[in-house]
């Protein structure tokens, strides 16, 4: 069912105090979810500080890493047993059941690797301990949400560039800023995401989208300074 509920941070912090009791459950250990979008800028910390937003629809999270990682421990419906925890907490708090989905997933890239293999390279970046250790946004004894890393979170919101996104990246960026002092230009800007984020194909972009693409980056520049 979808959600119309708008959720507030303490709003998303109770929904997912129940979903940690229902997966600790479930499957007797913390599991982890990677989270992208809207509820990234509520629930981060410091990201929080640098957003406007204050409400979102849904938690957007990667629902084919999580199965990846418990397949490789034998698990073959763990996708399934998380969704049905969802579907409960959703329940109890009258919300719509995607209040947590992966409908994204259909549009983030896989990648192959030197040797020719498939990867999916935003699972790849984010697992990496120090985007753990800096992009944790939420820990419980029973569910770990832990960002994308910021690189990816902008490439994807440059994608869409609705609603919200635009500020959303000015966010991200003025944390980096903050971070690391970066000076953002345009031209730093696309370098960054192109290189960091080529699974994304930009080198196969048409001249219409790179020029849509380097539009999207000027007007990201341009409202973070």
């Amino acid at each position: 069912s979808h959600n119309e509920v708008r959720l507030s941070r303490s709003m998303l912090l109770n929904l997912l105090d129940d979903l940690q009791s229902r997966t600790l459950l479930e499957f007797r250990t913390q599991i982890r979810l990677f989270i992208h979008g809207g509820a990234v800028m509520i629930l981060h910390s410091s990201l929080s500080t640098s957003s406007t937003r204050r409400t979102t629809r849904d938690i957007d999270y990667i629902r084919r890493a999580f199965g990846h990682e418990w397949r490789k421990r034998g698990v073959h419906d763990a996708e399934e047993r998380l969704q049905a925890c969802i579907n409960a907490t959703a329940r109890k708090f009258e919300v719509g059941t995607d209040w947590m989905n992966a409908d994204p997933d259909v549009a983030l890239p896989f990648a192959r690797d030197p040797r020719g293999h498939i990867y999916d390279p935003i699972y790849h970046d984010s697992k990496q301990q120090n985007n753990i250790d800096m992009n944790t946004v939420y820990a419980a004894p029973g569910l770990r949400l832990v960002s994308v890393t910021m690189f990816w979170g902008v490439a994807l919101k440059l994608v869409r560039y609705k609603k919200e996104d635009p500020k959303d990246i000015v966010a991200m960026l003025k944390h980096g800023t903050k971070l690391n002092g970066v000076q953002w230009t345009p031209t730093l800007m696309e370098e960054w995401i192109k290189t960091l984020c080529w699974p994304m194909g930009y080198s196969q972009y048409h001249p219409q989208q790179s020029e849509e693409l380097r539009t999207r980056i000027r007007d990201a520049v341009r409202l973070v300074q």
